[in-house]
């Protein structure tokens, strides 16, 4: 308290000292020489040590140091706390003409703020008596770093980043840049996986993830539902259904012209090792090109010419095998007793079949031709011929309106 002493003050040479005035005075000082500092403007030069409890802007501190007001340790004057930009309670660490942080090990500069501790601690947020929630719990036995760690309140049920988040990567070029493998765990709202959201039309569109304990699956979140599906032990599919035993791929085509459609392949489109079986018809696009006359038409070279109307071409799109057949009917010599009639079959210029026919009796034989082959043709285009000539006489075809035809099947 403040010490008054009694009048004449201050004393003259020969005044007396009352007892009172030295009573008080030996109070003072032995309250001065325990009681705290109560001087503005003062410094203490040395060290301070107090038994008690610290309150600064506070007469009842509850805490060893108590501060009200906002909080400032920096080398210096700092800027925001001076510059009236943090409120009351708000702590300010570090300086604006210094960096902190980014060594390894100890060293002058290991860190901008440090916890010390002998195994564990915890950063909490305690929400004005409602809840603590944790922020950060660290735990030295594993040397690992809990977010959000449930304190009987639930955990925290978001955590929103404006920017890009690392793990494992010093410098994240994606919103989440993940180093090696992460791990989706199943919680309480069903099965693990990865929700797709799109801006637009502002919902998930699609989920990737679990169809339950034993498949994983691709959902349509538009009405497709479970699109496609693997059986995670036996690797079997199912597309729009789940897969069936016994069947690599199973296809739920219901509602579709196409149940499969492949297309663009260099050699096979689709490759079977082993029996095919289809329960309905097969349709396929390969060649099966055709020319058919029935006029009549004759020759007397001797040698070899082209058929009338005996010609065509194909376009493979890829090498493959071709059933070539020719007929021709209503076929005879006139002219003398005994002709030899010849017939070709020519795949691009090159003779691929030949027969041989002798007629008798001078045109009283009629006779059906027939030249076959199957050949390879590259992809690419061919043209499909026949030639003929007579040892003599006049040979002829379709006599009687008979046909002569070409057939090209694609095997």
């Amino acid at each position: 308290m403040p010490f008054t002493p009694d009048s004449p003050s201050p004393k003259n040479a020969g005044d007396t000292i009352r007892s009172k005035d030295w009573n008080d005075l030996v109070t003072e000082t032995q309250r001065l020489d325990n009681a705290k500092v109560n001087r503005s403007g003062d410094a203490i030069t040395g060290s301070l040590t107090i038994a008690g409890s610290l309150g600064v802007k506070t007469t009842a501190p509850k805490a060893p140091l108590h501060v009200v007001g906002a909080g400032l340790v920096s080398d210096g004057d700092g800027f925001a706390v001076p510059n009236a930009h943090m409120s009351s309670g708000s702590l300010t660490i570090g300086s604006v003409t210094a960096n902190f942080g980014g060594g390894t090990g100890w060293n002058a500069n290991t860190a901008g703020l440090l916890l010390e501790t002998s195994s564990n601690t915890e950063i909490a947020v305690h929400d004005s008596g409602t809840r603590v929630i944790s922020v950060v719990q660290y735990l030295g036995a594993s040397n690992s770093l809990t977010i959000g760690r449930d304190m009987g309140w639930g955990t925290i049920t978001s955590v929103n980043i404006n920017g890009n988040l690392g793990v494992g990567v010093p410098a994240p070029i994606y919103r989440l840049d993940v180093a090696d493998r992460i791990r989706l765990r199943q919680g309480p709202s069903g099965t693990a996986g990865l929700w797709l959201y799109q801006t637009t039309p502002n919902e998930d569109r699609a989920f990737v993830g679990m169809n339950g304990d034993n498949t994983l699956g691709l959902w349509g979140n538009k009405g497709a539902g479970w699109g496609l599906n693997m059986d995670v032990t036996t690797g079997i599919l199912g597309v729009r259904a789940n897969p069936l035993p016994n069947f690599a791929l199973t296809v739920n085509a219901t509602s579709n012209a196409y149940g499969l459609y492949v297309y663009g392949a260099g050699s096979y489109g689709l490759y079977v090792a082993g029996n095919s079986y289809t329960a309905g018809r097969a349709i396929d696009q390969k060649i099966r090109s055709s020319i058919y006359n029935t006029n009549q038409v004759s020759t007397t070279t001797t040698t070899w010419a082209d058929m009338p109307n005996m010609s065509l071409s194909v376009t493979p799109a890829i090498g493959a095998n071709f059933q070539i057949q020719v007929m021709i009917n209503g076929t005879q010599v006139m002219g003398i007793g005994n002709v030899g009639a010849h017939f070709r079959l020519l795949i691009d210029g090159v003779q691929s079949d030949f027969t041989r026919h002798e007629f008798h009796n001078n045109g009283w034989e009629l006779r059906g031709i027939t030249l076959s082959r199957i050949a390879y043709l590259a992809a690419g285009t061919h043209t499909i011929s026949v030639q003929w000539y007579t040892s003599g006489g006049t040979l002829t075809c379709c006599w009687y309106g008979d046909g002569r035809q070409i057939m090209v099947i694609e095997l």
